[in-house]
């Protein structure tokens, strides 16, 4: 049985039940795993409280013989069945009916081609929309600019070599996350700028 845990405001794991403890977890920390109806905290879950007793116990004693902490939860293949069941079970219906890929995946950006500029949008957006959220997007759309170009600046010179493979790639990566940074601003921009209209519309009609 694996557990999910908020830390820090964030939702993090799975993990085992060894793992909890140095994930950080505490009596108060909310917990979910599958067949909880919603998250609880740690303190109210038998089968924790049951293995950090356990624990305890076997730091207290460490000359007597280990006893396993028996699980009546079904083995972790039983999990495969249903590929939702990570999440909490409030969401579990959502996420099906939008079709919604099961699998977290982080994959790293192809760093290849050059991130599609964003300045345009973003001073758009500024002008039109937020000034102070479409500020930080043109930040980052600039930064992200620059640090493509840095990127692919020693092979525009042929007189000398001025970053390795290994830096210029550090680069790339730089500029496709700061363009990522300078999307999401976008959309935070528009969101308050179509929130704004939608309060100034409905005060004068």
């Amino acid at each position: 049985m694996k557990y999910f845990a908020m830390i820090d405001g964030t939702r993090r794991g799975p993990y085992t039940l060894e793992e909890l403890h140095s994930a950080g977890v505490t009596p108060d920390t909310y917990v979910w795993c599958k067949g909880m109806a919603d998250w609880e905290k740690a303190e109210e879950v038998a089968d924790i409280c049951r293995f950090y007793r356990q624990r305890i116990f076997n730091l207290m004693h460490p000359s007597a013989s280990a006893t396993e902490v028996t699980d009546e939860a079904p083995v972790d293949g039983a999990d495969d069945e249903d590929p939702y069941a990570n999440f909490p079970l409030q969401f579990r219906g959502f996420l099906r009916q939008a079709g919604a890929d099961p699998e977290i995946k982080e994959q790293e950006p192809d760093t290849s081609y050059r991130p599609t500029s964003l300045i345009p949008l973003s001073v758009t957006l500024l002008v039109l929309c937020c000034p102070i959220t479409g500020f930080i997007a043109l930040y980052y759309a600039i930064m992200s600019r620059r640090a493509w170009n840095e990127a692919h600046r020693s092979t525009q010179d042929h007189t000398k070599e001025l970053y390795t493979d290994s830096e210029r790639q550090a680069f790339s990566r730089k500029a496709h996350e700061y363009a990522r940074l300078a999307r999401m601003w976008c959309g935070i921009t528009f969101f308050f700028g179509f929130f704004m209209a939608a309060i100034v519309s409905r005060f004068f009609s």
